[in-house]
């Protein structure tokens, strides 16, 4: 099962509900929508899985869960691609 985990080089905080992040290997700023700064803030402890982010989608929006699995998956795929977040095997 993949595990996604926050990249721990990258530099992070959120403002206002949005979560702002430095990724090292580029120094450049993102700013997260409120989705991705819910999995930004989940994973701030332990890895998750897409299983995790979708539940937690849809616990904060309402998302029926085959959306919220959908949309949880294309958004791990965009941090893992800008390097925010790693996968884990």
């Amino acid at each position: 099962m993949r595990r996604y985990r926050r990249n721990p080089h990258a530099a992070g905080r959120v403002i206002d509900g949005l979560a702002f992040v430095v990724t090292p290997s580029d120094n450049k700023l993102h700013t997260l929508n409120a989705a991705a700064t819910r999995l930004w803030t989940l994973a701030s402890e332990v890895p998750i899985t897409a299983a995790d982010a979708a539940e937690a989608l849809t616990a904060t929006y309402e998302v029926d869960a085959a959306t919220a699995a959908t949309d949880a998956a294309a958004c791990l795929d965009d941090l893992v691609a800008r390097e925010i977040f790693f996968v884990v095997e």
